[in-house]
């Protein structure tokens, strides 16, 4: 970082500090080069407003065994040097807050495009040089200070950004002409403040006399940890009270670092590339369609007026006695749509592909947007009360799109049935890009956004739906696949198919992963029209050969976009609402994976589904590993799955339906019992708890194996180990202990011994029981002696491994010395 002197000279480099910025902010009267009386500001205590609750470390209202990656604590962000203020910003684009002495504002991300076209000709701007991720005002009592966070500071001579005020609350006074070669206008500015690495300077916008702030006793400090730009101005330069009309925008700087250079689309007009302090209502959740960038990055509104050259409407009202009284209002939380922000574990770099943007059609890319700040769409539905466990629906959105793609004209016909009919929070990630179909880093930006989302609103871990349409079908089924036990539903629209983390995309092979399935109900759909037409049937018939719950829709003459957009999603949210909540315990479980589809070094794990974890490959080169087990104590009732196959009309088309269900076929005695068979499998751990085995009762572990198996069977926090090598092994509780006898000894006291029985695996004790059936010995021992008082009569011995208990063996009387 660069810390400059009053005189402009490089000082020592302070202690970096965590950082965040904010935006709403007022300034008292202002001179050119005068200094004026100092405005004390009171430092009385924070009103009775609420606070922002800060967001917890993990996150909560989160399915068992979901991977690390949704369950780390956030990374944090450096604290911005010399802001000695509250860094708790909002977490939603497009919102500000006060806390305790300073406004804070948070900006869209990746919205840095000017009036829509805007690139860069430096590549030390990662082509996101002049993003403001957020901004920050603040006071005390000698200083005002003015905060800029960037999304990408590769290089802190590239961005520079300006601060105009109206300090009279009088929009017909003062110039409307922003200085620095802008290039905008907006009405009543008395004063602009420009900042950039180089340093700041306070213009008079009516007189244009320009005071170099640095030389004058302010402070200018470039953060290049946090990427902030933080600005302290004494208030002999610049008084602040009352209320103000804040507006700030940024660029690219000049030579000299006082003025904005020309974008290499616009060398006249507005050379702003981010207009901050718009919001929601500004910034539509999206403006217009998909046929270029201008409005994908809530930068519909800003594109429109920075190429009419106005900005007038992006504004903040500051209320100085605010940050003077050291004010707190709360996080903002809107319902419907929103964009929100999470810091992620991976750091990738800074920036993003200088394509990005751009239409790349179906093709793999890796990540192309690095920060380390992500955002997300959310939405909240109008039902929803904090506190109340509320269903999370994901949805994926398709290649060449981003985090608002599901937006636009059509929007509601998606997020109506979906998430505000349902009372579901939804939620569609941005991906770490468009074409990156949610594998390796796109997999680990749903699952952190996830992880977000969980430590802001309450969430029903049970109630979880995931979705997707296009590549975000791929996604979804790939995550449902490789997680069956996290979700109650998938519906996959338009894009039924599998990618691998290698980049393989529907190997034969692949649809059978359906019978992963078994336990959750999906919907899949296509259209005559459609390019995933051939998929969608693929996946069809592997659903229904595997005997799954689902629901295929055909829709007649529908196109691959009229599916994403609005075809068919009322009759998906019907669907999945007569299943609303996922299996925790199913009798059978079926779990089918590639050999090293997992990124553990992400903190994505494919190893575990329902009782069944830890699960090994013994050949990493294999296909496939697969296991495959059944509970018969889960197991009341027997059923055949039954496929119905009709015409229907759907939003005024004619449908094909394909519909498979159980149908009862009768019922069946439980059995403290299991079956297991296990194919390419190293190693896995059984549950017997949650597979429902009684430890009272004799019980029964088949295994099947096409090699050697190493099982960790686990209850109550106990673990048991077995190998066992090819083919087919019954391993059970313990035979009855042998030759129990009871024997008299001293007064009235009785020893009872017997032999150690056979056991499949160690045993954990012995159980011995008298002729009313108490227990009256547990012991690891083959003896045990009962006290006084014990007369002539039968004793049971039964023995006790983690797999139940053996059938008792009586005692015979040996009598013995009085």
């Amino acid at each position: 970082m660069v810390h400059l002197s009053p005189h402009g000279q490089a000082g020592a480099p302070p202690k970096a500090r965590r950082a965040r910025t904010a935006p709403t902010w007022l300034i008292g009267a202002l001179t050119a080069a005068v200094v004026l009386a100092l405005c004390p500001v009171s430092a009385t205590a924070a009103t009775a407003e609420p606070t922002a609750a800060d967001a917890t470390d993990r996150a909560g209202g989160l399915p068992p065994d979901i991977p690390a990656a949704a369950t780390a604590p956030e990374s944090s962000l450096p604290r911005a040097e010399r802001w000695p203020f509250s860094e708790q910003f909002p977490r939603t684009s497009g919102t500000g807050r006060y806390d305790a002495g300073a406004f804070l504002w948070t900006d869209w991300l990746y919205d840095d495009m000017g009036r829509g076209d805007f690139t860069y000709a430096s590549p030390e701007a990662g082509a996101n040089g002049a993003d403001v991720f957020r901004a920050g005002i603040a006071g005390d009592a000698t200083q005002t200070y003015w905060r800029v966070d960037w999304n990408t500071l590769l290089d802190a001579d590239v961005p520079v950004a300006t601060w105009a005020f109206d300090t009279d609350a009088d929009a017909t006074t003062g110039a409307t002409s922003w200085p620095a070669d802008a290039g905008v206008v907006s009405p009543g500015i008395e004063a602009a403040m420009i900042v950039s690495s180089r340093g700041a300077w306070l213009i008079d916008a009516t007189s244009g006399a320009r005071t170099d702030l640095t030389a004058s006793g302010a402070t200018v400090t470039v953060d290049e940890s946090s990427r902030s730009f933080v600005v302290a101005v004494p208030r002999a330069l610049m008084t602040a009270e009352d209320e103000w009309t804040v507006r700030l925008a940024a660029g690219v700087a000049n030579a000299s670092g006082d003025g904005f250079a020309p974008a290499p689309e616009a060398g006249d007009g507005s050379r702003v590339y981010n207009a901050v302090f718009r919001d929601r209502d500004d910034e539509p959740f999206l403006a217009g369609g998909w046929t270029d960038s201008s409005t994908r990055w809530n930068n519909g509104g800003q594109s429109a007026a920075l190429t009419a050259g106005d900005v007038s409407d992006f504004a903040v009202e500051l209320d100085w006695s605010r940050i003077a009284q050291r004010a707190s209002t709360a996080e903002p939380a809107p319902t419907g749509y929103s964009t929100r922000w999470y810091v992620s574990s991976l750091d990738l770099g800074q920036g993003l592909d200088a394509q990005a943007r751009d239409t790349y059609g179906p093709a793999l890319r890796g990540p192309s947007f690095y920060g380390r700040v992500q955002p997300y769409t959310v939405y909240v539905p109008t039902g929803y009360q904090p506190g109340e466990p509320a269903p999370l629906t994901l949805l994926l959105h398709a290649g060449d799109r981003n985090h608002n793609g599901f937006g636009g004209v059509t929007q509601d016909d998606v997020y109506g049935p979906m998430c505000e009919d349902r009372g579901s929070i939804c939620v569609t990630p941005l991906g770490r890009g468009n074409t990156t179909w949610y594998i390796n880093e796109g997999e680990l930006d749903v699952w952190e956004a996830w992880g977000s989302v969980a430590r802001a609103y309450t969430l029903d871990p049970d109630r979880t739906v995931i979705g997707g349409w296009s590549m975000g079908g791929v996604g979804a089924t790939r995550i449902a696949a490789n997680h069956p036990d996290l979700f109650a539903a998938a519906v996959i629209v338009s894009g039924a198919g599998y990618y691998d983390t290698q980049g393989r995309r529907d190997q034969e092979g692949d649809e059978s992963r359906t019978e992963n399935l078994r336990n959750l109900v999906t919907f899949m759909d296509s259209g005559s029209a459609d390019v995933a037409l051939n998929n969608t049937r693929r996946w069809d018939a592997a659903a229904d050969a595997a005997g799954i719950r689902y629901r295929a829709n055909y829709y007649e003459g529908a196109t691959h976009g009229e599916l994403g957009e609005s075809l068919g999603w009322s009759d998906a949210a019907a669907y999945v609402e007569q299943h609303p909540e996922r299996t925790h315990a199913p009798a059978q479980v079926t779990f089918r994976w590639e050999p090293g589809d997992a990124r553990p070094d992400l903190g994505i794990t494919v190893d575990r589904a329902y009782w069944l974890t830890d699960m090994a490959v013994r050949d990493a080169s294999a296909r496939w590993s697969r296991v495959a087990a059944t509970s018969h104590a889960l197991t009341t009732t027997s059923t055949e799955a039954v496929l119905t196959d009709q015409m229907q009309v759907i939003d005024g088309r004619n449908v094909q339906v394909r519909d498979q269900a159980w149908a009862p076929t009768g019922e069946q005695d439980p059995r403290n019992a299991l079956d297991l068979s296990a194919e390419n499998v190293a190693k896995l751990r059984v549950d017997l708890d949650r597979a429902g085995l009684d430890p009272t009762e004799p019980a029964e572990l088949s295994v099947t194996a096409d090699g050697k198996v190493t099982l960790q069977l686990t209850r109550h926090g106990a673990t048991r180990v077995a190998h066992v090598s090819a083919g087919t092994h019954l391993l059970a509780s313990p035979d009855a202990p042998a030759d129990v006898t009871a024997q008299r000894i001293g007064r009235g006291a009785v020893r009872i011994k017997w032999k150690a029985p056979a056991s499949d695996l160690p045993l954990d004790r012995y159980i011995v029981r008298d002729s009313s059936g108490d227990v009256v010995c547990e012991t690891r021992a083959t003896t045990c002696r009962l006290d006084a008082g014990r007369g002539a009569q039968a004793f049971t011995v039964s023995a006790v491994s983690i797999l139940g208990e053996s059938e008792p063996a009586t005692s015979s009387w040996r009598g013995g010395r009085h």
